[in-house]
């Protein structure tokens, strides 16, 4: 009887299947209809051969998918230009749904054709042979769209939608590097990829994945982006990625990614201050005072590379004191003033520097050293 049960249920699990399959074959004849109606109840219906084993596994599934999300974008996006109500978002989102679709479809579509003994056929130089069915009119429809999908990524930046906005502007990237645009010369000028890979990353950073952020805004730098303040941003975004790592210990891999960042912009003081305060954390203050040296060398204008250059130094000058707890003002003198000396034009530096009025840290050092001073007589 136990036999009998399981095969009952394969029996109907396989009818499962089966019944996907039937079901997207009947989807995929309303898929090319003209009626925005239809084409929203193809969507809604294959939703669960999306998950089927069977059916998620064919080009078939995600083919029609796309087809119809691609023929319900055009349909509104027709209607727009018509000056017909459309909820943009609506529009937008039916295209990054095709995009997503279509992409699934493609791999798929690569079927190694096979003899009728079930083995592959072979090309003359020994590879398996492979034939497509819907590859031609899927990358047909993404690079006719190319331009669309920068533009959903507009409608998702607009409406402050950061991931939404993020995902549109990486898929225009990417689709805008793949070598079927390339070879149908549609793929972009290198100025217009780089606005798109900054405000990817933009997107990103909004919504705190910083280590995208850093790679889609270092992709933006490398095609020539210079505006909107980029250098800031994938500094910030590299400053917050590296606390992420440093607040789970992960050392080592902070250090990697900051010294690959610093290969590519050796001037960047932020970098250098960021590398300071790592080592700090891990092999202490006279280990990075020469990383924040640096910082305050290659940013001039850079308040916090000159206030931690101060701090370091204040801190190495109260080891002394705290090393040599019986020593006298007069002994002491003669060890810390000089540490003192090279630390008050950078703390005042920083001051001077500094355009946030709360921000008092390097003053309160600064003061301290006056009064440690005062009370050893020197004037």
């Amino acid at each position: 009887m136990k036999k009998l049960i399981l095969l009952g249920a394969a029996a109907m699990m396989a009818f499962g299947a089966s019944a996907q399959m039937s079901l997207v074959k009947d989807l995929s004849k309303k898929a090319s209809s003209g009626n925005p109606q239809e084409l929203m109840e193809v969507l809604q219906n294959i939703v669960p051969a999306l998950t089927n084993p069977e059916s998620a596994n064919d080009v078939l599934t995600w083919y029609t998918a796309g087809k119809a999300a691609f023929g319900l974008y055009d349909k509104m996006y027709e209607a727009k230009l018509m000056k017909q109500p459309v909820d943009d978002k609506d529009m937008a989102n039916a295209l990054t749904t095709a995009y997503a679709y279509y992409q699934k479809a493609l791999p798929l579509d690569s079927v190694v054709e096979v003899d009728k003994n079930g083995a592959p056929k072979l090309n003359k130089d020994g590879s398996k042979k492979v034939k497509t069915k819907y590859s031609k009119e899927i990358i047909g429809s993404l690079t006719t769209h190319l331009n669309d999908i920068a533009n959903v990524g507009n409608i998702f930046l607009q409406a402050n939608d950061w991931a939404n906005a993020a995902a549109a502007f990486g898929n225009y990237a990417d689709l805008s590097s793949s070598p079927f645009a390339i070879e149908q010369g549609v793929a972009p000028a290198n100025d217009i990829l780089a606005e798109v890979r900054f405000y990817q990353g933009y997107s990103q950073y909004q919504i705190q994945d910083f280590e995208n952020a850093y790679h889609s805004l270092e992709k933006a730098r490398k095609l020539g982006y210079t505006d909107n303040n980029i250098v800031d941003f994938q500094t910030s975004a590299l400053a917050n990625m590296i606390q992420g790592m440093l607040d789970k210990s992960e050392y080592e891999k902070a250090n990697s990614f900051i010294d690959n960042a610093l290969k590519d912009d050796p001037m960047n003081g932020t970098l250098h201050d960021i590398k300071g305060f790592t080592t700090e954390l891990v092999s202490g203050v006279d280990a990075a005072l020469p990383y924040y040296r640096k910082a305050a060398e290659v940013a001039p204008d850079y308040a916090n590379a000159f206030f931690d250059v101060g701090r370091c130094l204040y801190l190495q000058a109260q080891k002394i004191i705290d090393d040599n707890p019986n020593a006298t003002n007069k002994e002491l003198l003669p060890k810390i003033k000089p540490i003192y000396d090279e630390a008050i034009p950078f703390l005042q530096k920083a001051i001077d520097l500094n355009t946030n009025p709360d921000d008092k840290k390097a003053k309160n050092v600064l003061d301290d050293i006056l009064y440690k001073f005062e009370i050893m007589g020197v004037k």
